[in-house]
């Protein structure tokens, strides 16, 4: 039945959510704000026109705009805060405490207005609307937060009963108590439901920047890892080398494109194996890979690829025998320079005899 398929599906998102670590969950929880923030913040602001235009039920109940004219105009000034705030805060944090900033301004603009209604009956149904709101900024929000942000909600309820003395206030958690819990319920099942897609979406992310050959990373992950012409997130030294299959174009005219793909299958999962986990291995084009050592100089790096020559040049389990020249330079800095610089090294070793480790 799809019941039990279903309920098999969120037990399983359940077991990938804990298995989670803390970097990870920043990560998701940036990817789930990112997807939804523009739908909430439009939705919020939405929100705040719509609760202004309640002035007219305080008529109807008043006879008379004055009263609440302040207290329902007043949340023009978070949402002013709001818009400009959010032009320069971009982290997760700062923008969902903006987004509960604003929606807990409409909450204390409503009580406010409550105040000055001389029928207070009606608040009931108010704060009930109220979980539409909440429900809303949920989606950009951690489960936490959205329970925190709900527990604050019934405080403001509570706190609010010794002004504005309110006639129903058993009713008003009776109806309160169970929207909120369907809030943070119904939220739970949509983070196990992104997380679906964020595990979609991390494959396809991962397969545009991957080799489908070779399986390592292709020149698209240039784009991931490279602003402004600089590498992101260097700590440390940091060197490039260019590794090339020697007279690849015979493997492939003597031993057929097959064993020429064998072969660059094999040069990849060997330099996979052999760096870092923080170290990229790129097929850069043809037979050409580039490997970024991070926290590794110059002097380290030359020891490394001699040691992978070395490796490749006595291998016996190789599709056919092979040799490979090797570039080695600094990273300066600037990308654009460290490639060139490394891509001469591996010219000078290609015209000096090949086989050989050359350092720039």
């Amino acid at each position: 039945m799809k019941i039990f398929s279903d309920a098999k599906t969120l037990i399983d998102l359940f077991q990938d959510y804990r298995s989670m670590n803390q970097e990870d969950l920043e990560d998701f929880y940036q990817s789930k704000c990112d997807y939804y923030q523009n739908y909430v913040g439009i939705s919020l602001i939405v929100a705040v026109l719509i609760s202004i235009t309640y002035i007219i039920s305080d008529y109807m109940l008043n006879g008379t705009y004055a009263r609440t004219f302040i207290p329902r105009f007043s949340v023009i000034v978070p949402l002013i805060l709001f818009l400009i705030s959010t032009q320069f805060f971009r982290t997760r944090r700062a923008t969902v405490f903006m987004d509960y900033f604003l929606t807990h301004c409409i909450v204390l603009a409503t009580i406010w207005a409550i105040y000055h209604l001389d029928i207070k009956t009606h608040a009931s149904e108010g704060f009930v609307i109220m979980n539409l709101i909440f429900l809303t900024v949920g989606f950009a929000a951690r489960l936490r937060e959205i329970t925190l942000s709900t527990i604050i909600f019934w405080l403001e309820i509570l706190i609010s009963h010794s002004f504005n003395h309110y006639d129903n206030l058993g009713i008003i958690f009776a109806l309160e108590i169970p929207c909120g819990i369907a809030v943070i319920c119904s939220h739970a099942l949509l983070m196990l439901f992104y997380l679906d897609h964020y595990r979609v979406q991390q494959k396809l992310e991962l397969a545009m920047i991957t080799d489908p050959l070779t399986q390592v990373y292709n020149r698209h992950l240039l784009e991931k890892i490279i602003t402004q012409n600089a590498l992101k997130e260097v700590e440390g030294p940091v060197a490039i080398a260019m590794l090339d299959i020697d007279y690849f174009k015979q493997v492939n005219d003597e031993y057929g494109h097959y064993t020429g793909d064998l072969t660059l299958l094999y040069i990849g999962q060997k330099l996979s194996k052999g760096t870092h986990d923080n170290d990229y291995v790129i097929r850069y084009g043809g037979e050409e890979f580039v490997i970024i050592l991070k926290n590794c100089d110059v002097n380290n790096a030359c020891a490394r690829m001699e040691q992978f020559r070395q490796e490749i040049e006595s291998a016996t389990d190789t599709p056919v025998p092979i040799t490979v020249s090797v570039g080695v330079s600094i990273y300066t800095g600037d990308f654009s320079k460290s490639i060139q610089n490394v891509d001469s090294a591996l010219y000078k070793a290609k015209n000096t005899g090949r086989n050989k480790v050359v350092v720039v």
